[in-house]
C-alpha cells in the first residue's frame, strides 16, 4: 500500500476536506455500519477508514452513477485503470496549449460503451475540466469547460492505490439515498452531506443530476432524519446556515442540535465567492 493517508481521488464541489476536523470530532469512537448515502468524494469515508478504530463495516452511495462506477473500478479494476489512465495523460500533456482544449473537447463528447473506458474518461476530465467541477445539463450531459491548467496531475497513483485498499471494506451502492440506509443498529452513524440550500440565487447549485435537489427534497431528507432518530440511529448533517433549513430542523419537534462551522469554497470563477461562509451540522445526539 502506497504510504499515504487516506483521501479522495476526485475533487468534488462541496468536498469535506477543510471540515475533516470538525466532523471527525463529531463522530462517534465506536460504529458499527456507518452510511455515507450522499458521498461525492467521500472524504469523510476515507478519513473514518484510516482512523485506528474504523467503522466494522462501510456503505457509500451516491444518485451519480459515473462517480460510483469510478469508486468500483479504483476497489476492483485498479491496474487496468492506471495502465489506461496513464496513457490518456501522456497523450493531453504532450500538446500545446490549444490542442489541449480540442482533445479536451473530444474527450468530453466520446461516448464509451465499457465500464473502464467511461471511468477513464470520468477521472481525466475531473483533472482537467475547469476547478474539477462536474455539472450537466437537463439532458444529463456533462458540459464543464477546459481548465487550462499547466501540468494537471491526471494520474496520483499513491492517491489511488491508498483509495483502492480502503475501499476494499466497503460496500459501493448508486441511487436514490434513502434505498441504501437498511438493517440499523444502535451503533450505527449516517452522514448526510445534500446539495446545499442556496444562500443566494447566484450561488445555487445542485446540477449533479438532471433533477436538482430542491425544497421538497430537503423536507424528504429531514424525515429520513426524524425517522433515523426514531429509531436511535445517529447521523450528522452539514447544510448551508440558511434560516429555511434551520426551521426544517428547529420545527421537527425533536432535540437536534444545530452548531455553526466556517467553511471555504474554493470552486468558483469569482475570488469573492471563494471566502469563508457559514455551514451549519445538524445531529440527534
Amino acid at each position: 500500500m502506497a504510504d499515504k493517508i487516506g483521501q479522495p481521488f476526485l475533487k468534488w464541489a462541496g468536498g469535506k476536506r477543510q471540515l475533516l476536523p470538525e466532523l471527525l470530532a463529531r463522530a462517534p469512537v465506536k460504529i458499527s455500519t456507518f452510511y455515507e448515502p450522499m458521498c461525492g468524494g467521500a472524504a469523510f469515508t476515507f478519513a473514518l477508514l484510516d482512523r485506528e478504530s474504523p467503522p466494522e463495516r462501510v456503505v457509500i452511495n451516491d444518485s451519480n452513477m459515473t462517480l460510483m462506477d469510478s469508486f468500483v473500478v479504483v476497489r476492483d479494476r485498479l491496474d487496468e485503470l492506471l495502465e489506461k489512465l496513464a496513457v490518456v495523460e501522456t497523450a493531453y500533456l504532450s500538446l500545446g496549449e490549444a490542442d489541449r482544449s480540442s482533445f479536451y473537447y473530444e474527450q468530453r463528447a466520446s461516448e464509451h460503451k465499457e465500464l473502464i473506458d467511461r471511468v477513464v474518461q470520468f477521472l481525466f476530465l475531473n483533472k482537467t475540466c475547469f476547478n474539477g467541477l462536474y455539472r450537466v445539463n437537463k439532458k444529463g450531459v456533462f458540459n464543464v469547460p477546459h481548465g487550462r491548467y499547466k501540468n494537471p496531475k491526471i494520474v496520483n497513483e499513491g492517491v489511488l492505490r491508498t483509495a483502492s485498499h480502503l475501499l476494499n471494506r466497503t460496500e459501493i451502492f448508486h441511487g436514490d439515498y434513502a434505498e441504501c440506509l437498511t438493517d440499523f443498529s444502535s451503533n450505527d452513524f449516517v452522514y448526510f452531506d445534500p446539495p446545499f440550500e442556496p444562500l443566494s440565487v447566484t450561488s445555487s447549485f445542485t446540477s449533479y443530476n438532471p433533477g436538482g435537489f430542491g425544497r421538497v427534497e430537503q423536507i424528504r431528507l429531514r424525515s429520513i432524519c426524524d425517522f433515523l432518530t426514531d429509531h436511535e440511529v445517529k447521523f450528522l448533517l452539514s447544510n448551508s446556515a440558511h434560516d429555511y433549513i434551520r426551521g426544517l430542523f428547529d420545527g421537527a419537534l425533536r432535540d437536534y442540535a444545530i452548531s455553526e462551522v466556517d467553511a471555504r469554497r474554493s470552486i468558483n470563477s469569482d475570488k469573492a465567492g471563494r471566502s469563508k461562509i457559514k455551514e451549519i451540522l445538524v445531529s440527534n445526539y
